[in-house]
């Protein structure tokens, strides 16, 4: 093995390992890769739930993007290259193209492939598995022809770093989730975060406690996914998980929803889902949604507010009002506030009168408008 081989594999092993932890660390490190194999690009692709999770190609234009998806180049029967997938960091070249290419592959993605300069090349899988494949390849033009055994070569010494890579960038992802949930135990807030494939990647100690309660907790996991105790406020929260993991709308960015306990007299909660912006370098491992519970009577006071200004209650009306349409009971309430049930009566009457409503349920429904 030639000297300078040994230098630019050190080259690409550096720019790979850094490549998490720098800014536009990953863009030097397939900018740095393409050049030492030779080619006019490199790219890391994110294949999952037959979509394309992430496509990174360096100072590519964003027409790239656009016509790629466009014609569904994630698909193997549109994508020879995606066809010709071998085994975790088998390297696949011309060789593999030319018999896969004989049997798959669209004209559409021919001339989308010309253009982009990708008609030769290697290729390798880097993680499979967790529903994602994660892809790294070099993208060579006609001008620059087919690849050398050389290229092979460094392209896979590049890899096994480039894996290494991806794992770190999942790692931190992971650390990043365990702190987040931390920084809610701090504060005693019961935190979900779900990630892209809709599961409860980490959950605060107080959301662990909700869900752990078999007595009639309003919330629960099934399978490691998030719902609700009650029938009709588990397809709810389901509904509302998938539209924040697939919508683009501002509705779907932030949802709030009262569930009730299955428990007679049992204590609902407030969940609000935010759709966690996603960071440029997203490799799929983030997560994706937040949902946070509280119970009625720890909400903020500024979380009252709109009741208290729209209906004109006290901020103990407020929380009476919060606290009946999550549908708890009379007792439950107040117990919780120390007050006896006459004293409790006194102030739902004058809750409902300034509400200019005749019932609890009327009320219930008016302060879901009102908050939601």
């Amino acid at each position: 093995m030639d000297s300078l081989f040994v230098r630019e594999a050190g080259e690409i092993e550096n720019a790979f390992l850094a490549a998490p932890f720098e800014e536009d660390g990953w863009n030097a490190a397939l900018r740095l890769f393409a050049r030492r194999t030779g080619s006019s690009r490199a790219q890391l692709l994110g294949l999952g739930d037959e979509a394309t999770l992430f496509n990174f190609m360096p100072d590519i234009d964003a027409a790239y993007q656009r016509e790629f998806m466009e014609i569904e180049a994630w698909r193997p029967e549109v994508n020879w290259r995606v066809a010709a997938s071998g085994r975790p960091l088998e390297i696949l070249s011309e060789a593999h193209y030319d018999v896969v290419r004989q049997h798959s592959g669209t004209d559409d993605y021919e001339e989308h492939i010309r253009r982009w300069e990708g008609v030769h090349g290697c290729q390798t899988v880097l993680v499979e598995g967790e529903g994602l494949l994660v892809g790294l390849a070099s993208l060579r033009s006609e001008g620059d022809g087919r690849t050398e055994e050389r290229d092979r070569n460094l392209f896979a010494a590049g890899a096994a770093y480039a894996l290494a890579a991806v794992r770190m960038q999942q790692a931190m992802a992971r650390r990043g989730a365990a702190m987040t949930v931390g920084a809610f135990d701090a504060i005693g807030v019961a935190a979900f975060l779900i990630d892209r494939h809709g599961t409860v990647a980490a959950l605060s100690a107080a959301a662990e406690a909700i869900v752990g309660d078999p007595a009639g907790g309003a919330l629960c996991l099934r399978k490691g996914r998030l719902g609700a105790a009650r029938r009709d406020a588990d397809a709810l929260v389901r509904a509302a998980v998938g539209r924040a993991l697939n919508g683009t709308s501002a509705d779907a960015a932030m949802q709030q929803y009262w569930i009730g306990s299955p428990r007679e007299g049992g204590g609902g909660l407030l969940c609000e889902l935010f759709r966690l912006p996603q960071r440029e370098w997203d490799f799929g491992f983030d997560p994706r949604v937040l949902v946070v519970a509280r119970r009625a009577a720890d909400l903020p006071a500024m979380r009252t507010a709109p009741l208290r200004s729209a209906l004109g209650l006290t901020a103990a009306e407020a929380e009476i009002a919060l606290r009946l349409a999550n549908g708890e009971a009379r007792e439950a309430i107040a117990a919780g506030r120390g007050t006896s049930a006459q004293t409790l009566g006194t102030q739902i009457k004058s809750i409902l009168r300034k509400s200019d409503v005749g019932r609890e349920a009327e009320l219930a429904a008016l302060v879901n408008r009102l908050l939601r």
